[in-house]
């Protein structure tokens, strides 16, 4: 992979996703928290910045690789911060309109956007399958929670939309709990990781953990890929009619068009690494099982 190009592509899209972020959640904060409101209009104000310093960028190895920590370093404060507000909202001990998934979910894509960032910095390369499985997991997930959240910000009233919306929640989620069937079968290390401390990640592990067989490519998966790009364009063409009708006041919501747009970029985003992750995969299987080409 090359790592400028593909540094660049990622910062691009998600340095504006953690800026909307820190807005989003100032808006949702109650006005009595004037703290966390003016750590989030911080946040919100670094981010910025990074995307002006990011359009300046030389396109060189040493350039990029510096930004890419800086951004890391932005990405540790913004996750700490999500962890705090998450954290008082799960505790009972923070009011406002901010939904406790919604953070967990914004806090997700943060903690995903710095694992590739220090992934990109340590030249570190997935095996296909688990990378293609990742992916998958990661935005049906997201696609999912993006459809709960349209359904509890439409009015009642719009009961084909909220009913439309539920329904590819649904469909998202009969996806990833698909995909959760083929990470078993064809990533065994991936189960046990999970069934490890979280402590132990990123040390040592005691003898006969991480000793299970490599992950295997089959040709299911490629299949697989395919289903779930079908159903993350019709999400992304549900969101496009959302968006059209928000912005044109034909729909009773309190979505704002900038969180309309945002769901809808993010679902562009999704189809391009799936459909990247899909074309690695149809090469790796027609190079090593003849009944597949």
């Amino acid at each position: 992979m090359n790592f400028v190009k593909e540094s660049l592509r990622q910062n691009r899209f998600w340095l504006r996703i953690m800026q909307e972020h820190a807005l989003f959640i100032r808006l949702g904060l109650p006005c009595d928290e004037t703290q966390l409101i003016a750590e989030s209009e911080e946040l919100e104000q670094l981010f910025h910045n990074l995307r002006v310093a990011l359009k300046r960028l030389p396109p060189t190895e040493e350039a990029v690789r510096e930004f890419n920590e800086t951004v890391i370093n932005a990405l540790d404060r913004i996750i700490d911060f999500k962890t705090n507000i998450l954290n008082r909202l799960i505790t009972c001990n923070l009011g406002g309109s901010n939904l406790p998934l919604l953070i967990d979910h914004v806090r997700r894509e943060a903690i995903r956007f710095r694992t590739i960032l220090l992934r990109l910095q340590n030249n570190i390369e997935v095996p296909i399958a688990e990378n293609a499985l990742q992916e998958e997991t990661f935005w049906l997930r997201i696609m999912g929670d993006h459809m709960w959240f349209i359904s509890h910000l439409l009015d009642p009233s719009e009961r084909l939309l909220v009913k439309q919306s539920a329904q590819f929640a649904e469909n998202s989620e009969t996806l990833r709990l698909q995909a959760r069937d083929l990470e078993s079968m064809e990533v065994p290390q991936a189960f046990e990781n999970w069934l490890l401390p979280a402590k132990l990640f990123g040390g040592p592990l005691p003898p006969g953990f991480g000793e299970l067989p490599d992950a295997i490519l089959i040709p299911r998966l490629g299949r697989f890929n395919e289903e779930v790009i079908q159903a993350v364009r019709e999400i992304r063409d549900f969101k496009e009619t959302a968006l059209q009708l928000v912005e044109s006041c034909q729909v009773l919501s309190i979505i704002p068009p900038l969180l309309a747009d945002h769901v809808l970029r993010e679902a562009e985003m999704a189809l391009t690494d799936l459909r990247i992750v899909g074309r690695k995969v149809h090469r790796e299987n027609d190079k090593h099982c003849p009944r597949h080409r």
